[in-house]
């Protein structure tokens, strides 16, 4: 009798980049010290990569986190820190957080010794920034390091208050992303130093009002309208990589650009659109996009892809290429996204129009390669990106270089987006290296410069 294997967990690549990237600029910034303090991310599935055990931040990797679920319990890699526990505690009591950021940073934990803390507001409002970034700063009490109460305690606080001072300890940040995790546990390092440098001092404090004036609102998803072609790149990596950093979410539309074209055209208002460059500079002359926005993105050409299991076809040639169309039982395309557009006018400039129309399986949007993994087409013709989106086809290869066309993909914000924070922060996202390396592995090429 065989026993099933359990299912393999997610790698969350993108995720543990993240990660590793905040845990090094929090021991860049002079924040840990040693093997102190601790990272973690809640997943798009709920689990909670969290640093290891004994984690030297400054030299941390991506095989240096645990994957626990969310109560902490250890599931995958290195065993995680003993204040795991303490990181799915506050994760729980904030649905609105996926990262959180412990660390001993000096003056902060020099605070959590003083006596006549404010059990609600530990650290006074002294500066606009310390308002904006890390709000009210709720005291917890003393317990041992690896004292599951400590969990409990931090638990019950965080349900009201994002940020945590932990008495003889350190500080807790709860966050919507890493990115702003750092950055309000540095601020409230910075808070820390000046009250200490303020101490028997006739100072002033921000009023109710003005604190008020300066809590900061919950950032509204990002619309994203964009072409297929990109789909598998910012399905695998790009997206869960902004989210996780920024805190924000993506509310994605993915579809041929001639059918985002019709969406903006009944109405439709992207934030960010990523397309077909041709059709976002008509875009950008219309008004409907902000044309200093518009920013290269990649570019993509056509290829085949069989079905499982099945030999590969020679389409090394021209002559490989039409004989492989002509003898197939049925050929599938789109015709109304880019790839199909320029497929058909092959077929006509071939000569072979008629013969492989005939018996042609036409896809009127979505993934051509679906129509070989069900057994509706020999062949499937798409962007080569779009192929690879169905991992069960097998992709023979390009198109001949003579016959080949390439779809030039650009990205830009919506004009009533142009001064929105967030769409120009997933635009440069979209844009980095890091997006790039994700182009490239799913079948695109950089943009022709």
């Amino acid at each position: 009798m065989t026993t099933a294997s359990a299912p393999s967990l997610p790698s969350y690549t993108a995720g543990r980049a993240a990660v590793v990237t905040t845990a090094r600029a929090l021991a860049a910034r002079g924040l840990a010290h040693g093997r102190t303090g601790n990272v973690s991310l809640r997943t798009g599935d709920g689990r909670i990569l969290v640093t290891a055990t004994g984690a030297d931040l400054a030299a941390l990797g991506p095989g240096d986190l645990s994957l626990v679920d969310a109560d902490g319990h250890h599931l995958d890699g290195p065993p995680p820190s003993k204040e795991a526990f303490l990181h799915a505690a506050v994760l729980r009591a904030r649905p609105d957080a996926r990262a959180v950021v412990h660390t001993h940073s000096p003056h902060a934990a020099a605070v959590s010794c003083l006596n006549g803390l404010d059990a609600d507001d530990a650290l006074p409002p002294l500066t606009a920034y310390h308002a904006l970034r890390v709000g009210r700063l709720a005291l917890v009490p003393y317990f041992a390091p690896g004292d599951r109460q400590l969990a409990v305690a931090a638990e019950e606080r965080a349900r009201t208050h994002a940020a945590l001072l932990l008495r003889h300890h350190g500080p807790v940040v709860a966050a919507p992303g890493l990115d702003a995790a750092l950055e309000a546990v540095e601020e409230l390092e910075q808070t820390a130093r000046i009250l200490l440098l303020l101490r028997g001092t006739d100072h002033a404090r921000l009023t109710e009002e003005q604190r008020a004036a300066l809590r900061p609102r919950p950032p509204r998803p990002v619309a994203l309208f964009s072409a297929l072609a990109v789909k598998k790149a910012l399905d695998d990596s790009v997206l869960e990589s902004f989210t996780s950093t920024a805190g924000v979410d993506v509310d994605g539309v993915y579809e041929p650009t001639n059918v985002l074209l019709r969406k903006i055209e009944a109405g439709g208002r992207p934030d960010v659109l990523v397309g077909v460059t041709g059709a976002l500079a008509e875009l950008a002359a219309s008004g409907v996009l902000s044309a200093s926005s518009l920013r290269p993105l990649a570019r993509v050409g056509i290829g085949v892809a069989v079905p499982p299991g099945a030999p590969a076809v020679d389409i090394a040639s021209t002559g490989a290429l039409v004989r492989a169309l002509t003898s197939a039982r049925s050929v599938a395309y789109s015709r109304t996204g880019a790839s199909g557009v320029a497929f058909a006018a092959l077929l006509d400039r071939l000569g072979i129009a008629e013969e492989v129309n005939s018996r042609a399986t036409v896809v009127e949007k979505g993934f051509t390669a679906l129509a070989v993994t069900d057994g509706r087409a020999d062949l499937a013709v798409q962007q080569l990106s779009e192929l690879r989106f169905v991992p069960r086809a097998r992709v023979v290869g390009p198109l001949p270089e003579e016959v080949q066309h390439y779809t030039e993909l650009s990205v830009g914000l919506g004009a009533h987006a142009a001064g929105r924070a967030e769409a120009a922060a997933l635009l440069r996202h979209l844009t980095s290296a890091a997006a790039r390396d994700a182009y490239r592995a799913a079948g695109l090429e950089d943009p022709r410069r």
